[in-house]
């Protein structure tokens, strides 16, 4: 009978470290899996906000291109102009420069959001025997 109370009392102490390897085993996944998902939610985050500042540099550079295509019709007119859309503002500031030959107008069309300068654009359009 010894014998038989020594190993079953060994297989007791056996199956008792093998459920705790199990629960350690599983905490270990689990703080893997947590870590994992902190990793991924940073990750998109990030990629969100990026994606956020991409669609806000495209609506700023399609606003600046349509002020400089007013400024391309007709420079006079587009200087001084102050444009909002979409919570965007644009202002286009023409300098002219004149020639025997013509006119030099340089634009500045800056665009902001909030305040801040989110985008500029220089251009220019020459307009031969032009003096106004």
């Amino acid at each position: 009978m010894g014998i038989y109370r020594n190993a079953s009392h060994s297989t007791r102490k056996g199956s008792s470290w093998h459920g705790t390897a199990f629960v350690i085993e599983a905490l270990i996944l689990l703080a893997f899996f947590l870590a994992s998902i902190a990793v991924f939610m940073q990750l998109f985050g990030t990629a969100s906000a990026q994606g956020i500042e991409s669609r806000e540099l495209s609506r700023a550079v399609v606003l600046a291109a349509n002020v400089a295509e007013r400024f391309s019709a007709d420079p006079e007119q587009a200087g001084g102009t102050t444009e909002t859309e979409d919570g965007l503002s644009a202002s286009c500031t023409v300098e002219p420069e004149r020639t025997d030959a013509g006119t030099l107008y340089r634009a500045t069309i800056v665009v902001f959001s909030n305040g801040a300068e989110l985008y500029r654009l220089e251009t220019a359009r020459y307009e031969s025997g032009v003096q106004r």
